[in-house]
């Protein structure tokens, strides 16, 4: 079964992995002030570049007693070197060797008091990463300031997590306030992924860190990993061959789609449709018969075929495209197809399990994808058998070439047989022994969606998407954008991690576009959007200087 490449990419890393990771850096060379001047200088420039029009009224900064108020220190020199007006609230002094550094050489620069009430951008560099638990008294009334400035119009800037967020756990305490924008240093913090509504809009800086940033060692400890625009272009060098100029419709990918029980048609149609959006070169909807006719009429583009009445074969005749009747009438043939999807609109009764079955017997070591209704079936037969659904899983899967499954966290509990825990690192646990032992890739739907390799490797995450997505159809279409990839050669890892990338970006453009409503908008809008999302992907637009990735606000 063919494994995902190791690529490098953005890490999404705990406190501890992110502590490391600055440790690895300070060992090999780097004075650790140096890390921190980088990290002041850099949110600095971001404020003077991004929010310009907002330092008229001067700008007060919150610092605490360590590193986090140390980067605020660098960060207060500097915008005042550029001539903004600048303000220091500091509730105790510096205790590390490096914030005291920093705060006696912006000391000639800065005027320490309380934030005036005009200004329109306070910055939160109370606490950092190392923070756990409740807010103490003095920092509970700091936060309670950040809270009022935020409610008088100003913009809240975070340096690496609002005040109060757990930077591993996502645990929101009591008083913390919540951030516009938040300048995530070197790596982003896995709590301010899980709590993307209270960080806002989250800047990547460059501190220095180079190729630490992706593992702090000759190890990997398991960070979880993000495919920025770079880094999701880079996995689409995989399936370059479809858009060759000299491409055909069987080297851009021939995809079978396998579901669509009566009344459940557009299930189906919806994943066709964003298979060829994908770029798929033909597409086979296999559906029951009487699925047949809507399928053609939602998706002429598509070629429909009943489901398969008895087992055959998984060679198809060179011919089979030629042959078989594109209005279903004849009967089910064995299909020239590159990959296979089952699940979208399949059905929960007998006859669909057998469809199943036949289907995973014909179409034997192609590339697989699993969604919807094939996922309840395997946990259906497994509860059945009395065994797990990951051992039956790799059984009924063990000759194909790539398998990737698609639950959202109901059905994955389904397959797990229990519900899954509230805790993420718990949830991540039991999502990598489940991908490894079922030998296949899952993807995990949700906000953020995680990727599980099946060879052990940490867990891709992808932080895109918005409520737009949260409506019956869009598990369609992500299977169908998945299935394409596959047909066109990525391997499982590539295809789940740049299908749910694609398909959430694509919700973020309509969403951004429609105002933050998902009202007036359907999913015909977000496959449409695709279009600028594959675009962006193919060559990725360049980035301000000293900024890693972006992420917008939700």
């Amino acid at each position: 079964m063919e494994h995902g490449a190791r690529l490098s990419a953005l890490r999404i890393t705990t406190a501890v992995e992110a502590a490391a990771r600055d440790r690895a850096v300070i060992n090999g060379g780097v004075p650790s002030f140096d890390l921190m001047v980088q990290a002041g200088s850099a949110a600095a420039a971001f404020l003077l570049r991004e929010l310009g029009d907002r330092l008229a009224h001067g700008v007060c900064l919150l610092a605490g007693s360590g590193n986090n108020g140390g980067d605020a220190y660098v960060m207060a020199a500097q915008l005042a070197r550029q001539g903004v007006t600048v303000r220091v609230h500091a509730r105790m002094p510096p205790r590390t060797p490096d914030a005291h550094r920093a705060a006696q050489l912006a000391a000639p620069y800065l005027v320490h008091g309380l934030p005036t009430g005009h200004e329109q951008i306070v910055v939160d560099g109370l606490l950092g990463t190392g923070h756990r638990g409740a807010l103490r008294d003095g920092l509970w009334a700091d936060c309670a300031r950040l809270t009022l400035a935020r409610d008088r119009g100003a913009t809240i800037v975070a340096l690496d997590v609002p005040s109060g967020l757990d930077a591993t756990t996502g645990e929101i305490a009591d008083g913390s306030a919540a951030a516009h924008v938040t300048v995530s240093f070197g790596t982003i913090k896995r709590g301010a992924l899980l709590q993307r509504a209270h960080v806002g809009r989250v800047v990547l800086l460059d501190i220095g860190l180079g190729a630490g940033a992706d593992r702090p060692g000759e190890t990997d400890d398991g960070a979880w990993r993000w495919a920025d625009l770079v880094g999701a272009g880079a996995l689409l060098q995989q399936v370059a061959a479809a858009d060759a100029w000299s491409a055909h419709k069987g080297t851009r990918g021939r995809v079978a789609l396998a579901g669509g029980d009566e009344g459940m048609a557009g299930a189906i149609a919806l994943a066709a449709r964003a298979a060829l959006q994908a770029g798929a070169g033909l597409v086979h909807a296999v559906v029951a018969n009487d699925s047949v006719a809507a399928v053609q009429a939602l998706v002429p583009q598509a070629l429909a075929h009943r489901w398969p009445e008895a087992a055959g074969g998984r060679h198809a005749d060179a011919n089979a495209d030629a042959d078989a009747n594109a209005n279903g009438s004849a009967a089910a043939v064995a299909l020239r197809v590159d990959a296979l999807a089952v699940g979208p609109g399949l059905g929960r009764n007998p006859r669909s399990a057998t469809v199943l079955q036949r289907l995973l017997d014909q179409y034997r070591g192609l590339p697989l994808l699993l969604d919807a209704d094939a996922l309840w079936h395997v946990a259906e037969a497994a509860a059945a058998l009395g065994t797990d659904a990951a051992s039956l899983l790799q059984h009924w899967t063990r000759d194909a070439r790539a398998v990737v499954c698609t639950p959202h966290p109901g059905e994955f509990g389904r397959l797990l047989g229990t519900h899954l825990p509230p805790a993420w690192s718990e949830r991540a646990a039991l999502l990598q022994q489940f991908a490894t032992r079922a030998q296949c890739t899952v993807l995990l739907k949700g906000t953020p969606t995680l990727v599980a390799p099946p060879d052990g490797a940490p867990l891709w995450v992808v932080p895109h998407g918005t409520p737009l997505l949260a409506t019956g159809g869009s598990g369609d279409c992500l299977s169908g954008i998945v299935a394409a990839l596959l047909a066109q050669g990525a391997s499982g890892d590539a295809a789940a991690v740049l299908g749910a990338t694609v398909h959430g970006r694509a919700a973020e453009q309509v969403h951004g576009a429609a105002r933050a409503t998902a009202r007036g908008t359907t999913l015909d809008d977000v496959l449409a959007a695709t279009r600028s999302v594959w675009s962006a992907l193919a060559t990725p637009p360049p980035l301000p200087p000293a900024v890693l990735a972006e992420l917008p606000a939700v």
